[in-house]
């Protein structure tokens, strides 16, 4: 049955057109307004972000370009000087001294880790002097890295300038950058150019980070900062990877933030510059919104670095939280003495119709004796006393269809009942056999618990049962003895008889299966067509334990009756080969009730004589 719409009152109607009307100006202009303001604000944050990104990138570049020309200066003057080889003249005195000087440069500069002059001759590396600041970096970080250049510079034909991308030195956890710069000797014979060794320098790139990355307070953690709504600006590497945040334990860390959208935006974007973009993160379970920017500081080709800037739009914008605050609250003010109002003007208009809605649904429910009462004298009351009408002609309609169906259920029970005892009557044996099996079927279904439809079909079913018995010859039907082979056959035909009778009936058709399957069993031995378990109809199983229950508590030319309870224990011994098991404890338990005995005697004295 298709459950009924819900329908929205009269009175919900009314009240959200005055709250409508009344409240959604407000609103409207409450949130235009506010919308206005966030735009404003949202633009100035992308100015302001666009010029930080952009003078960030610019200090990157400038501070590892002035160091990038300091070294390269260096290996100038070393060439003018007469190359590499004038660091080998001298004595180990001079040599010496060479090496305070080199160390002294280093001094001066705190932002230099480490200064190495090396030369490109394995034979000659004794003679590389070496500086280095014990506090920043080791000499076992240090030695990678000369190798490292000293590889380069043995493969580079062109002489170019060494850049590597910052990186973490671990002794000190502070991040540089290593530049070299080749020392070019001079070939008489072909006037060709080439490098005899280079100067190194490793620079600590934190003053400049420190610079870009600072934020006032004592705010560290990036949640924190992000909940403050303050402009964070960090710094990656062309793989994404942090090499500068305000949040020190996101540097060069495995959760470095890699996967922010706005490094994927910039990495994808071929490292341009000056590009705002808006993105979500999740952060200890919530959604952030984010306005981002990014910037490039190119300092060589493939050594591009990310500068970064982004903030918190929702904490950002505190001004426009509050806008939206007031249009929500004078909106809610609104509401309220708008509904005030609205309830008790829509009251008054609607309360007829509810009346009147009430009762017209009570008399689509069946309740026709119910009548509306409206104390109005405009259209609403009259549409109740005509309701009033319509409910009494239905009322005596619906009683003249319920005598006429009950009439016509129990005429189509007494003809069937008629026609089962037409058949029963062929022999004394069997009077009143489909009447008890009947029953008998009804107690089992009502102990299984099946519902009144399942229960009024098995009712019919088992008095029909045998109605296919009206194609068997009588001889066979009031065989005193044993049936032969042949006779046997023609009688186990009734239940397809009796199938093809009432399928001709389409009313009749629910009622099939239990005279076609009632004897069929569990094992697949039964007839008419060997069905096996689950494959039998339950109204079948159960009129097929009725069936053989009848036979055996009533005298036949073959056997005297049993006694209730050895019928029953007969009737479990074939439990799962013939009979279901379920629908055998429901007979035990109807039995065990009395009811079935109530049945027996109830039709012992009718019984003929002969019978008895």
């Amino acid at each position: 049955m298709e459950k009924p719409k819900k329908r929205a009152k009269i009175l919900y109607t009314v009240l959200t057109v005055l709250l409508a009307l009344s409240v959604l100006p407000v609103v409207l202009v409450g949130y235009q307004l506010a919308k206005l303001g966030q735009d404003t604000l949202r633009g100035n944050e992308q100015n302001s972000q666009l010029d930080g990104v952009t003078d960030k990138a610019n200090q990157i570049k400038l501070y590892i370009y002035a160091y990038r020309d300091q070294v390269g200066a260096f290996a100038r003057s070393l060439e003018i000087a007469g190359g590499f080889s004038l660091l080998e003249k001298g004595s180990d005195e001079e040599l010496k001294i060479r090496n305070d000087k080199l160390k002294e440069t280093l001094n001066k500069d705190k932002n230099l880790c480490a200064l190495v002059i090396s030369p490109l001759d394995k034979d000659k590396l004794s003679f590389a002097p070496v500086a280095l600041d014990p506090n920043q970096i080791s000499q076992e970080e240090l030695s990678p890295i000369v190798r490292e250049v000293y590889g380069f510079m043995q493969q580079n034909s062109s002489l170019e300038n060494f850049i590597d991308n910052p990186k973490l030195i671990k002794s000190s956890t502070t991040t540089a950058i290593v530049l070299a710069s080749p020392i070019i000797s001079q070939i008489s014979e072909n006037n060709a150019q080439k490098a005899d060794g280079f100067v190194l320098a490793v620079v600590n790139l934190e003053p400049v980070f420190s610079s870009i990355t600072k934020n006032s307070g004592r705010l560290s953690e990036t949640s924190e900062l992000l909940k403050d709504g303050r402009t964070i600006f960090f710094v990656v590497n062309n793989q994404g990877r942090i090499i500068a945040h305000p949040d020190p334990q996101m540097v060069f860390s495995d959760n470095n933030k890699t996967s922010l959208k706005i490094v994927d935006d910039w990495k994808e974007s071929n490292f341009n510059s000056n590009v705002s973009t808006s993105f979500e993160i999740q952060e200890n379970g919530r959604t952030i919104p984010i306005l981002g920017t990014y910037g490039t500081a190119y300092i060589s080709q493939g050594r591009e670095l990310g500068v970064m800037a982004m903030v918190n739009e929702d904490a950002a914008y505190p001004s426009i939280g509050q806008m939206y605050a007031r249009t929500v609250y004078t909106s809610v003010i609104t509401i309220l003495l708008a509904s005030i109002v609205g309830t008790f003007l829509a009251i008054r208009l609607t309360s007829p119709i509810e009346t009147l809605a009430a009762g017209a649904k009570a008399i689509s429910a069946g309740d026709f004796a119910r009548r509306i009462k409206v104390r109005t004298r405009n259209e609403i009351g009259e549409l109740a006393d005509d309701f009033n009408k319509m409910a009494e002609h239905i009322q005596q309609y619906i009683n003249e269809l319920r005598r006429a169906a009950e009439e016509n259920r129990m005429l189509f029970i007494g003809t069937v009942r008629a026609l089962a005892e037409a058949i029963d009557g062929k022999d004394a044996y069997t009077r009143g056999h489909s009447e008890r099996v009947m029953k008998y079927s009804v107690l089992i279904a009502q102990h299984m618990k099946l519902n009144d439809e399942e229960i009024e079909d098995i009712r019919i079913a088992g008095i029909l049962h045998d109605v296919g018995k009206i194609g068997i010859d009588d001889k066979i039907l009031k065989k005193p003895a044993a049936l032969t082979d042949d006779e046997y056959k023609i009688m186990k035909q009734h239940p397809q008889i009796g199938a093809k009778i009432m399928s001709e009936i389409p009313q009749m058709k629910r009622f099939i299966p239990g005279m076609f399957y009632h004897h069929e069993c569990l094992d697949g031995k039964g007839y008419p067509l060997g069905l096996r378990g689950d494959q039998i109809p339950l109204m079948a199983r159960i009129i097929s334990v009725a069936d053989v229950f009848d036979a055996m508590t009533t005298n036949r030319p073959y056997q005297r009756a049993m006694d209730t309870e050895v019928a029953v224990e007969r009737i479990r011994t074939f439990v799962g080969t013939r009979y279901d098991g379920q629908v055998v404890e429901a007979l035990v338990d109807a039995l065990h009730s009395g009811r079935l005995d109530e049945v027996l005697k109830s039709y012992a004295a009718t019984l003929d004589p002969v019978a008895r």
